[in-house]
């Protein structure tokens, strides 16, 4: 039998209630983001991952001053601007750390149009001020130029001078965060069922499809019902983001679910239902809502024709395909299209090659996964190009490579020299002998040239032969006068100009 007291506790359940923020961490490479989240949640990430750049978003839970803190670390690399957006759009709060030694650069403009374009309330945190040379008041200077005036500059953002190798700082900063997060006045509703966002998803061989998640409302429990786009699941596990199995999460917590039929994608929404009808519905919806969008996306495609260059494309997340994508298609320009056949998260596999060897000239290209035994017998066979790396950079570099390797020459006439004629000495059926002079360029025997009247292109010639104070030569150069045997149907007469012309490959 409930007791008042359990009923009371059920009462306050279902009514909304304050909750933790969900904060981004922002900011330019190496600007001390990932350290900063390393000393808030005392462990290091950094030196493990490829380059010495995070390229994955995490997402960790801490705690401070009687409240729940849910921190999205985004890669600062350049070529991961979408998971920042991403990071950005979920978040309650972002901090935009940058350096006291560097000031604002380039990712951090870009951290700053995604927080506007989100119109999520920030806090400056101006990392490093243990290094020598570091200023804060320079640092404020740069984002002063930047539009961005701080509380003490100006303006009315927040900002925390820190070092986060020291912690000099660091509680300040966590202080902030609470103080901001209650003038947001951010609520949940514990008893409702669970919605939030995919913020990472990957496909794991024995396990199969994980999703992280992040709780902006309500309860995930094992055995729930959820459907992130056209994706559902019907929860087998839980893990928070210690990586323990847990039965439930409450928001703001992110949690790792296992149990999807599929992997869903980085970014879409997730809600939860009372039954499975109802979620495979919504996903349903939500396919003809994307096959609408592709069909609009088709319709705008642009029409002129460009030498295509099909991609496969697998990584190990969700997230980071999305980069992939992004930093491949930075190939596109007026002459290539790079166009993704086919994309997916985990290793390359034999389905893959064949499916891009329905596509002639295709390329497949992995991040950060392996390339199976078979698949690459397979692709040899075939005559398949496959490649994997695990630092962004080196895959465009490659890439820019290939596509320049592949691309059709074009064949085009480039005039190579410019001559006067200056006498005609004999005239025969077809063929004259000139004499003249080379005003620029060089002209050389066995080539075409343009026959130039009064700024007109009257006609073709070739020459057939050439001479130089009575010498057989291949070529003149300018500032030489010549004289030239050349076959051409139109008659010559002094005063018209020759274009002589090479074809050439570009």
């Amino acid at each position: 039998m409930n007791t008042a007291k359990d009923k009371r506790k059920e009462q306050q359940a279902c009514l909304p209630a304050g909750r933790g923020p969900i904060v981004a961490v922002l900011g330019h490479i190496d600007h001390g983001k990932s350290t900063l989240l390393d000393y808030i949640r005392k462990a290091n990430v950094t030196a493990g991952e490829a380059g010495g750049i995070t390229q994955h978003v995490s997402a960790y839970e801490v705690r401070h001053a009687e409240s729940t803190i849910t921190f999205l670390d985004t890669p600062g690399h350049e070529a991961f601007q979408a998971m920042r957006e991403r990071g950005a759009a979920i978040a309650d709060i972002v901090i935009l750390v940058i350096a006291a030694d560097d000031g604002v650069k380039a990712q951090t403009l870009e951290a700053l149009k995604a927080i506007t374009e989100s119109k999520t309330p920030y806090i400056v945190a101006i990392n490093k001020i243990d290094k020598a040379g570091a200023s804060v008041e320079r640092a404020k200077q740069t984002l002063a130029e930047a539009e961005v005036l701080v509380e003490g500059y100006g303006g009315t953002i927040p900002c925390v001078a820190v070092s986060a190798k020291t912690g000099e700082g660091v509680p300040e900063l966590l202080d902030m965060l609470i103080l901001v997060a209650e003038m947001e006045a951010l609520k949940g509703t514990v008893a409702a069922p669970a919605q939030g966002f995919v913020l990472e998803s990957s496909l794991d061989s024995k396990a199969g499809p994980i999703a992280t998640l992040i709780l902006r409302d309500g309860t995930i429990h094992l055995g729930d019902c959820v459907a992130a786009g056209v994706h559902s699941a019907k929860v087998k596990k839980l893990e928070n983001f210690l990586g323990a199995s847990v039965r439930e999460a409450s928001c703001p917590s992110p949690v790792r679910v296992y149990g999807f039929s599929s992997v869903p994608q980085a970014g879409d929404e997730f809600k939860t239902f009372a039954d499975k009808k109802e979620a495979e519905q919504y996903c349903e919806e939500q396919e003809g809502l994307e096959t609408q969008k592709r069909g609009k996306e088709a319709r705008d495609a642009k029409a002129e024709e460009q030498f295509e260059l099909p991609l496969a494309l697998k990584a190990d997340t969700y997230g980071t395909l999305e980069a992939f994508k992004r930093e491949a298609e930075k190939q596109n320009t007026e002459a290539v299209s790079v166009r993704i056949i086919h994309e997916g998260v985990g290793s390359i596999t034999e389905n893959d090659i064949r499916t891009a060897s329905a596509s002639s000239r295709a390329l497949i290209i992995g991040f950060n996964v392996k390339i199976e035994r078979g698949a690459q017998d397979l692709a040899e066979k075939l005559g398949i190009t496959v490649a994997s790396f695990d630092i962004i950079y080196k895959m465009s570099k490659w890439l820019a490579e290939k596509i320049a390797e592949r691309l059709p020459k074009v064949t085009v006439e480039e005039v190579i020299g410019r001559a006067k004629v200056l006498k005609i000495f004999s005239t025969e059926k077809g063929k004259q002998v000139i004499g003249g002079e080379v005003l620029e360029g060089v002209i050389k025997r066995d080539l075409q040239a343009r026959l130039m009247r009064r700024g007109n292109d009257v006609g073709r010639c070739r020459i057939a032969e050439l001479q130089k104070d009575r010498t057989t030569v291949g070529a003149v150069e300018a500032g030489s006068q010549f004289g030239s045997l050349i076959k051409c149907d139109i008659a010559v007469a002094p005063g018209d100009e020759l274009q002589v012309v090479a074809v050439v490959e570009r």
